[in-house]
Order: C-alpha cells, then structure tokens, then sequence
C-alpha cells in the first residue's frame, strides 16, 4: 500500500517522470509488435506447427547445417519475391538472441523456428523455451505430438497399433485402464515434407517476424535517442517497478503501468510477460529487463566501407584457394597404400640430413623430367610452412619430418591431425609407428599390440584396464611391409612406380602453391588494396567483431553472390583455421591472403 517509490531528481522531475513513462510505453509497444507477430502464426494451416516444425526447419536449412542464418532466410524471400529487407532478417536473428537471453550467435536454432511458429500460449512454445538444448526440444516435441498423458500418474503412453482395432490400454506404471488413440511413429520428421502451400505460408510467417524485429529495433533506437536517456535510465526504470528489489512480478508491472496511466489490455500484458519473464511465473531481473530495452546495433552490409568490387576479389580469391587446396588432395591418393613415410621421407633426403630443401624436391623433378618449375617448388616450401602453428619453431627454407606429413597425408586423417600436433620430427615418428603397430584400447585408449601371428588368439587384455578385446594388428606384418620400402639400413628403396608417384604429388602441390602465390599477387595489385582493405573486408566478414565463424563467412559469400560447395568450405576452413578452431582472427586472415615470395616471375 502506498506510493511506488519513484527515483529523486534534484534538479526536478518533471523530465524523469516523462522519461519513466515514455519508457513504460515503449513496453507496451513491444506487447503491440509482439501481437502482431502472433497473429500472423494464424496463416498456417491447423496441425502445421507441430507436425512440420522438421520440415520446415528444413526447407530454411537446406545445407543441413543444423542452424539457420540470414541468408537462408533471405533465400525463401527471393523465392516468393517478397520484398524483404537483409536488415529485417539480420534484425529478426538479433531478436532470437535476445529472447533467448544467451550471448549473440547470428543464427537461428530449432527451438528459435518453433518460437517463431508455435503460439506463445501453447504447450510446444514452452517446451522450447524451456529445452536446453535442440535434441531435448524435438524430444519432447515427438512426446506431446505422439504420445498421450495417463490420466491418473501423468505418464507418456503411446500405442504402435492401429486405432481400429482396440483403443484401450492399461498405463505401465500406475496399472489404470483408459483409451489412447495416439499411434507411435519412428521420429517426428517421419516422412513429413512440407508443401508449396506450407512453404508460401512459413514465408509469410517469416516476413512478418522480420518487420516485427526491424520494429522493435527501431524503437530501442529511438528511445536510446531521448533527451536525458543513459546507461542508468533503465537501472532507475526498473528499481521503480520493482521498488528498489531483485525482482518484479506480474502485479509489479500491472501497478506501475497503471500508476503513470499507461494503458494496456490483458492480452498485451500477457505477451509482455512472456517476452520479460520466458521462466512463465518467474520474475523479472535487472538484466533481462534492461536487454530486451536496451539499443545494441546489429550489423549489416551497408556499414562496411570496403566497396563491393574489393569484396568480391577477396572472397573470389579465398574460394580459388579453397579450388586448389582440393587439387592438391586429391593428388595425394597417387601415394601407395601402406607405404611407410619414413621411406618417401629417404627417397628424397638420400644424404639423411633431417631436412628437404627446394632442390631436393627439384632433383625428383629433373628424374622423370617433370614440368614443375624451381619457383612453384619454392612456393611449395612456404606454402607447407604457412600451415605450421605459431608455437612451431622451423627453419625457413626447410621441411622437416611432420611437415613433409602434412605435405602426404590427407587433410582429417588420423595420421595428419597427429603430425599437426607434434611438437618435433622424433614425436612424430613415435606417433605414426603407434598408429601404424597398434590398436587403441576401446576401454582407456591405451595402444596395444601383439607379438605373435594372427594364426593364434587375437583376444587380448588390456594390462591397464583388464578390458578385453580382438587385436587383429601383428608387428610381424607390419615389419614385413616396411622391409619392402626400406633396405636393413634403412635407406629407401622404392620401386620406379612408386617415386613416379610420389613426383606426381610433389607436381600438383606445387602447381598448386603456385597458383595460390599468383593469385595473392594480383590481390595485391588491385588499386586501394592494403592492410586497411584487408580490414574492411574481414569487418564484412565478421560482422564488426574482432572474429569470424564459418557461418558468418558462409554468409558473405552468399551475399556478395558467390557460390560454394560443402567441401569447397571444408577447405576453406581448415585452411584459414587450421589448428581445429571455430573462429578466424584478423591475423590468421592476412597471413593467408598477403603474398609470401617477392616474385614468381610476374602474375
């Protein structure tokens, strides 16, 4: 009973008292926005939401990448010609990370695409604002559309027969009989795939969420933009509420509006609720009420500086890398199988001096009479290093052991992720033979090998864990291979075959090294490109952060129109973060793009 407690102002409160109700009816417009939003759930067809939620996620993630982002959502706009804006959607995605209360990720989720779709008062709504994760949303999702509560213990029934022949069923827990007409499937998207009708609609259903969001943003600005509004102005907003406590409640909220005549009816009330308060009967903290207020500008397109034609060479030249770094895979199946790197390793380096050079790589060259030029091979050299961690210490001009891996080995090989971990060449001998001479121990990990012939009892038990299992790889064998590559010295003695082989990977990365260096001298050579160019366009990239994500690059090419195929971006990615990372810094991105050499002869 009383007055709310209302901030003090020294110098007046006229202004305050204007500001706190102002703020209170930019609330209230959020529940305006947010009505509209639901009413457009309406033009889907009845049943749609929860029986099509999968398919759905479907047709906005098509590359089934697990995750939505803008551009998919711009995708199905240009399909329906439907007018759109990019930053509506950017804004659209900004709002799920709002609702969601999380930190800001750029993309939509399953349980975002079924906010968007469920009403806010239905029991699949909450079961997404409550689920944890997307695995935990689809199955409770598959438990409210396909199983039925048991009357008297609340249990989950379903039947796996046909409703035909007899409905009644007695609940597995509490024993209580009663009828269940609900049929089991194998998943929720069990065969459901969404038609030209629901698609139209789900495009409607997005254009409207998008328009809401670009809304809501826009109001955030325009109250950030208020005479006298600052960092504080919520904080004293929400201590008004909630009268100095943690917390507010439903009648908090209900007393102030009414205390500075703000008007709203029962259905805005609700929905400002449930956009302030997602636990559904939990009160409402400092830092959700100042999030969902507070104005954080989204990036978009139209704040980079870098002009679209620099744009588009850059990514057009990271893409040319992603084109020859494929090439150069696919010339490493030319090694034969089960030749032991050790002797590759020998055939080049005949002196054993621990390390190859340019000229030796050229020697094999000259053998078969090869058409690789001294600067490619030059190029190949830097090429492998550029790809060694920061914490590797090399010798310029030299491969040693591990790089000479990377250099044989396919990219996501168990024998190339353990060469990039090697610290130096012994290590990475010892781990190759492990990998090579024994198997893991499917209880600890513990290698294991035998020392008898297969002919006998492969079982064998872990002298660690007491784990036993079958050991089918024998030293004996394994030995034998390696005697047929290598001499009693252990110099290598490869047949013709097999080094004509090995010149032809050596060609092809080196083609391929030369390539790359050309096509970063002609980058370098656009007019205004440098370092601050480079910067505008990792800034496109990332979005203004101080990094960038596989999907934000997935998104700039898809906006400045340049396609890419899964593996094309596989390459991309493990080339630009090579160490397994799931960001790309701004270092990490100009170590790839500036030139390596001072010339190959000219572009």
């Amino acid at each position: 009973e009383g007055l709310l407690w209302a901030p003090a102002s020294p110098s007046g409160t006229v202004s305050e008292q204007r500001l706190l109700r102002t703020i209170l009816q930019a609330i209230v417009r959020q529940a305006t926005y947010d009505e509209e939003a639901e009413d457009a759930k309406a033009w889907l067809r009845p049943g749609a939401g929860m029986c099509g939620l999968p398919a759905f996620f479907k047709v906005l993630d098509g590359a089934g990448k697990g995750y939505v982002l803008d551009t998919d959502l711009l995708q199905i706009m240009k399909d329906h010609e439907t007018s759109a804006s990019f930053a509506s959607l950017c804004a659209l995605i900004h709002e799920a990370d709002i609702r969601r209360g999380g930190g800001i990720t750029g993309r939509l989720c399953f349980r975002d695409i079924g906010k968007m779709v469920f009403p806010a008062d239905s029991k699949e709504y909450r079961a997404m604002v409550e689920a944890l994760n997307d695995n935990e949303a689809k199955s409770v999702l598959y438990l409210l559309r396909f199983t039925e509560p048991c009357p008297r213990c609340g249990m989950r029934i379903q039947r796996d027969k046909e409703s035909d022949v007899c409905p009644n069923v007695v609940c597995s827990s509490c024993k209580a009989p009663f009828r269940c007409f609900t049929v089991g499937r194998p998943s929720l998207d069990d065969g459901i795939v969404a038609s030209a009708a629901d698609r139209f609609s789900l495009q409607k259903l997005v254009a409207a969420a998008a328009r809401t969001a670009e809304n809501l943003e826009m109001d955030r600005k325009r109250l950030a933009a208020l005479p006298g509004f600052d960092s504080t102005t919520l904080e004293t907003v929400y201590n008004y509420i909630s009268s100095g406590r943690k917390f507010f409640d439903f009648g908090d909220l209900r007393e102030a509006l009414r205390d500075q005549h703000v008007p709203a009816s029962e259905k805005e009330l609700d929905l400002i609720w449930h956009r302030y308060a997602p636990g559904f009967g939990e009160g409402v903290s400092k830092e959700g009420f100042v999030r969902h207020l507070r104005y954080e500008p989204t990036w978009t397109p139209e704040m980079n500086t870098a002009t679209n034609r620099l744009l588009k060479q850059v990514l057009q030249t990271v893409m040319r890398q992603a084109v020859a770094d494929c090439g150069a895979e696919d010339a490493k199946a030319f090694i034969p199988k089960g030749c032991p790197l050790t002797a590759l390793f020998r055939c080049l380096d005949p002196m054993d001096k621990g390390y190859l050079i340019d000229t030796d790589l050229f020697q094999i060259v000259q053998d078969f009479r090869g058409k690789s030029s001294f600067a490619s091979l030059c190029a190949l050299v830097q090429e492998i290093q550029l790809r060694r961690r920061y914490d590797q210490i090399v010798a310029p001009g030299r491969l040693g052991f591990r790089e000479f891996g990377t250099l044989i080995f396919r990219q996501g090989s168990k024998e190339y992720e353990a060469l990039r971990k090697c610290c130096n060449d012994a290590e990475a001998k010892s781990t190759l033979y492990l990998l090579s001479n024994s198997e893991p121990c499917p209880g600890c990990g513990l290698r294991v090998q035998r020392d008898s012939e297969s002919a006998g009892c492969p079982e064998v038990t872990c002298p660690k864990c007491k784990t036993s299992f079958r050991a089918l790889c024998v030293v004996g064998d394994r030995t034998a291979i390696r005697q047929s590559f290598e001499d009693e010295s252990g110099a290598s003695r490869l047949s013709v075959e097999a080094r004509s082989q090995l010149h032809r990977t050596i060609a092809a990365a080196a083609q391929a090294a030369e390539e790359l260096e050309k096509d970063r001298f002609r980058l370098a050579q656009l007019l205004g490109y440098d370092a601050t160019a480079l910067s505008d366009v990792f800034n496109f990239v990332a979005q203004g952060r101080s990094n960038f994500t596989l999907p934000d690059l997935r998104r700039a090419l898809t906006h400045m129109e340049i396609k890419a195929s899964e593996k094309e971006l596989d390459m991309v990615w493990k080339r630009y973060a090579p160490h397994g990372g799931a960001t790309v810094a701004f270092h990490d991105f100009m170590r790839q793009l500036k030139p390596l050499t001072q010339g190959l002869g000219g572009p």
